[in-house]
């Protein structure tokens, strides 16, 4: 019985598997990041003593004004410079691009994880004003956790195709790497303290992606709302949980539309 609950998790939870073309996806966003290498240098910020510590900033517009992007990886792979291309639509905003970096789990634990993002969160807030957090898959779930703890919260995070109840990654083929505990599903699942969110949350999934990752969407919009709090949700057509995120590569796509919106 085991296998057969994991064996179906699996197919809710492994991008790996559910996503057509999965490595394809991965090469197209390297491309698209080498051509937002073109906007500029950016300035490495570190907020800890390890390499991947750290938040890089390029200066594309506004100071009063922040992008700031979380990438995802399932919390253990990847890392900011996988989604330079996210600078193409703070380049859009005329806005300062934070793209964040943080220690990859199961060398470290979740609450360090997420301790590292709000690091990177806060550089922004002290240096702008007006700051919007994006977020991506697991970035989008550490996005929200960053808001729930940030010195003051930010003006919107726009998580995108996120995981805001961690309790299913605990049967699925992640867990192998990640060995969630009860504790940390408890502690650090947004979804559980959606009444404490004291910025609107705006869910963005693709109409493509598995029933789980839309179920997740739902289930926080759900929770934000009933709670009193602010959030909008959109399942976006043609778009699976790669194809998504490269929406903030081109400044004249939807997705990228709401980031200039919030940030005008």
């Amino acid at each position: 019985m085991r296998r057969e609950t994991e064996r179906f998790w699996n197919s809710q939870l492994e991008n790996a598997v559910t996503v057509p073309d999965f490595a394809a996806w991965q090469d197209r966003h390297e491309a698209l990041s080498a051509l937002a290498d073109a906007l500029g240098r950016p300035e490495r910020i570190s907020t800890g003593p390890e390499d991947l510590q750290a938040v890089w900033h390029t200066k594309l517009g506004r100071n009063t004004h922040a992008l700031v992007f979380v990438h995802g990886g399932y919390w253990r792979r990847f890392s900011a410079d996988n989604f330079v291309f996210v600078a193409e639509t703070a380049a859009a905003s005329n806005a300062s691009f934070f793209n964040v970096d943080y220690r990859l789990m199961p060398e470290t634990r979740m609450a360090d994880v997420i301790d590292d993002v709000v690091r990177g969160c806060e550089v922004a807030l002290q240096r702008s004003d007006t700051v919007v957090v994006v977020g991506h898959s697991a970035g989008a779930h550490l996005a929200v956790e960053a808001a729930l703890r940030m010195t003051r919260p930010p003006d919107a995070v726009i998580a995108i195709s996120g995981i805001f109840d961690l309790d299913p990654l605990r049967y699925a083929f992640i867990q192998a790497e990640l060995c969630l505990t009860p504790s940390e599903v408890q502690e650090f699942s947004p979804l559980h303290r959606a009444d404490t969110l004291d910025c609107p949350l705006h869910l963005r999934t693709g109409a493509s992606e598995t029933v789980e990752f839309r179920r997740q969407s739902a289930r926080m919009y759900e929770a934000v709302i009933e709670s009193g709090g602010e959030a909008t949700i959109e399942f976006m057509d043609n778009h699976h949980h790669s194809s998504i995120v490269a929406e903030l590569a081109d400044p004249g796509s939807v997705l990228s539309h709401l980031v200039q919106n919030i940030l005008a």
